[in-house]
């Protein structure tokens, strides 16, 4: 794989991280940021390289923690993400969740609401997730990595590390002495775009603890922006062992058990596990799944096919140009649930509730015969449809012109 070929894979993931976290603020669950008392010296001067290296070692070699973490947003009103996803009643305001972390495999994740509390817990290969509005509790094996994954997982220290670490080779990267934050040591750590011709990220702050380095707070800039459209901050951190009782789950009374919808691999028809696998060609994808695969005629900006990926669920993921603007195509079979979702309704098909009694549009654009949903932010462009039995989904740090005229070339 070339250098280009990573380097445009991390800002795709970039703004999954970003839309992962306004999912966990629509959907009740948690992002992590900590924040906790310092104490002695302040910790030797660390360069650029140095700091990402240990945040990138950070997922293995973190101590054990707990926190309170409050995640917000200002780039989608208040119950309007909910209702793309198909959840009128999420809402994208602040929210605040208790998380516990133990190594790679442990982590759990608390928060409490009004209509019921929902909870995440990560144990080795068990998941399990519980929704207190439903009384549903839903387990599962460990989802795989991949491009699909909860708004729990994008969300969580690993992932977070993971994203800081990645982008730095398209960013100019600026860090300091360690300072108190919250009365505890950490590294401030400053990220630009090289090229900021190519996306609508300004710049994305963060300051990494001096311990643990794990994030203790986030905020991401847009252009022309002067407040952050993105932070999380945290309070009551915690650092010491944490009980294995902590990331077991017990059935709540009356509570539905069902399996959790299943992501990663899946069975061949040999019954073989299918493990996810980057292919040359789109010719190539085709042959590994059972819907048409396309291709976009003219991507953002002449940006070139650089990665063409198919997963174990069968979706086709594409990867166009590299750097912050990097626009992804992902391709899947239509499920019956899209399928029913995209009926019309008795009274009106792109209206909801928003939870307060009132009711919002649900943004939608016309790409040429077809309707797709559309959330343009100050930060890039989401873009779904559905067509042909296929579900499509379009993303980049791009404005929603330039994503709706690539879109509509496709169904050309």
């Amino acid at each position: 794989m070339s250098e280009n070929t990573r380097a445009g894979r991390a800002p795709a993931r970039t703004l999954a991280l970003i839309l992962g976290l306004l999912l966990v603020a629509a959907l009740g669950a948690a992002a992590v940021a900590m924040q906790a008392q310092a104490q002695g010296a302040p910790p030797e001067e660390l360069s650029e390289e140095e700091l990402l290296s240990r945040i990138t070692a950070a997922p293995e070699n973190a101590p054990d923690f707990s926190a309170t973490v409050t995640v917000e947003q200002t780039l989608v009103p208040e119950g309007l993400l909910g209702a793309s996803q198909g959840n009128a009643n999420a809402a994208s305001g602040p929210r605040s969740a208790r998380i516990w972390h133990s190594g790679p495999d442990q982590f759990r994740a608390e928060l409490q609401g009004q209509n019921g509390d929902q909870i995440f817990v990560k144990n080795g290969s068990k998941v399990s997730s519980y929704d207190g509005a439903e009384n549903t509790l839903r387990t599962g094996e460990k989802p795989e990595t991949g491009e699909e994954q909860r708004p729990e997982q994008a969300a969580s220290p690993e992932k977070i590390n993971e994203i800081l670490a990645e982008i730095s080779p398209t960013s100019d990267l600026r860090t300091g002495p360690p300072v108190e934050v919250a009365d505890r040591w950490a590294y401030p750590l400053t990220l630009e775009p090289k090229d900021k011709s190519l996306t609508l990220v300004e710049r994305a702050e963060a300051f990494v603890d001096a311990e643990a380095f794990v994030p203790l707070s986030f905020e991401l800039y847009a252009e022309n922006v002067p407040e952050p459209v993105v932070r999380y901050a945290a309070s009551d951190f915690r650092v010491g062992d944490v009980p294995d009782d902590r990331f077991r789950i017990e059935t709540p009374p009356g509570a539905e058990v069902v399996p959790m919808e299943e992501h990663g691999e899946e069975r061949g028809e040999e019954g073989h596990d299918r493990e996810p696998q980057q292919v040359a060609s789109v010719e190539e994808a085709q042959g590994l799944v059972g819907f048409p695969v396309e291709q976009l005629a003219t991507a953002p900006g002449g940006r070139e096919l650089l990665e063409i990926r198919v997963t174990g669920s069968e979706a086709v993921i594409q990867t166009y140009g590299s750097g912050w603007g990097t626009v992804t195509l992902v391709q899947k079979p239509e499920s019956a649930e899209e399928s029913r979702a995209d009926e019309p309704r008795e009274e009106t098909s792109s209206r909801e509730e928003d939870g307060r009694g009132g009711e919002f549009q649900v943004p939608t654009v016309d790409l040429g015969g077809v309707e797709a949903k559309e959330i343009s932010t100050p930060i890039g462009t989401a873009l779904s449809w559905n067509a042909d039995g296929v579900t499509y989904r379009l993303v980049g740090s791009v404005p929603a012109a330039e994503l709706e005229e690539a879109a509509r070339g496709l169904l050309r």
